[in-house]
């Protein structure tokens, strides 16, 4: 390795440095939001490209850790499914924002399809890293699915009625998918979690933290926009809009750095402790 560092001191380095440029990042993003230094178009604009740029660091990152694995190896399997999901996820981000930048209110549409599509692709990662972990029987396996997919259906209803009780929306479609996204966060972290605890598949389960933060980002969203209180520009923004969209980009930095963490792993935790040359 380069400059004497050790393969530790390379991980953790690199580690500390994408915590500091998130942190950076983060903080910049609520300079723009709060204070809107520019003109009303390049406020807007630069609000949604931070937020596509951090998921496509994601996506990439996620791509990085997919191609450390040989084609033999199980977890490729998990990785691939995981980045093309953040690869959904980023397509979203575009077609989201450039709809909000364009136009302003953006209504259920494309950008909704990428992004419940890639909870089919974050569902074959869990269910592949399952069988990775557990080696379950063909029955084991469906009694799991239907027990996840039973989860999921359950607390989307749930948030729907918490959300059309307190904002009387007339729109049922915007509402039960908009509550459909924190419900599937929510899902996919609790399994990741449940994973991570039950059969030590920790390192896996880092990149799922950011859904935990994603259900809170996602749950307001789905409120905000139902009652009518989302601000879809920054000039018109308000302090509940504003900590939606703040930790909407926070959960896709933590996000980030799980999946790097784990790349990083692959990198440099697995080797010797001697200097990688």
């Amino acid at each position: 390795m380069r400059f004497g560092w050790s393969s530790k001191a390379s991980f953790q380095r690199v580690l500390w440095l994408a915590v500091i440029i998130s942190l950076i990042v983060a903080l910049v993003y609520f300079v723009i939001y709060w204070y809107q230094p520019f003109s009303e178009f390049w406020n807007q604009l630069l609000s949604n490209l931070f937020t596509q740029v951090v998921s496509l660091v994601g996506a990439i990152f996620a791509v990085m850790t997919w191609s450390r694995y040989d084609e033999s190896d199980a977890p490729r399997s998990v990785w691939g499914n995981f980045a093309a999901g953040l690869c959904l996820w980023f397509a979203g981000e575009v077609t989201w924002g450039y709809i909000n930048t364009t136009v302003g209110e953006v209504p259920i549409g494309l950008q909704d399809v990428f992004w419940i599509v890639a909870y089919f692709f974050f569902g074959r990662a869990l269910l592949r890293q399952y069988r990775i972990l557990n080696q379950p029987s063909t029955r084991e396996l469906w009694m799991r699915i239907l027990l996840g997919s039973a989860t999921l259906l359950v607390l989307t209803f749930a948030i729907y009625w918490v959300v059309i009780s307190i904002s009387e929306t007339q729109d049922v479609l915007g509402a039960v998918v908009n509550s459909f996204y924190p419900a599937a966060d929510l899902t996919m972290a609790l399994i990741a979690l449940w994973l991570a605890r039950n059969f030590s598949g920790g390192a896996f389960s880092r990149p799922w933290l950011g859904l935990l933060v994603f259900t809170i980002s996602d749950f307001m969203y789905a409120w905000l926009e139902a009652s009518g209180m989302y601000a879809w520009s920054l000039e018109q923004g308000n302090l509940l809009t504003a900590i939606a969209d703040i930790s909407y980009l926070i959960a896709y930095l933590v996000l980030a750095l799980g999946v790097l963490y784990q790349w990083l792993f692959l990198k440099y935790g697995l080797r010797s402790s001697g200097d990688v040359r």
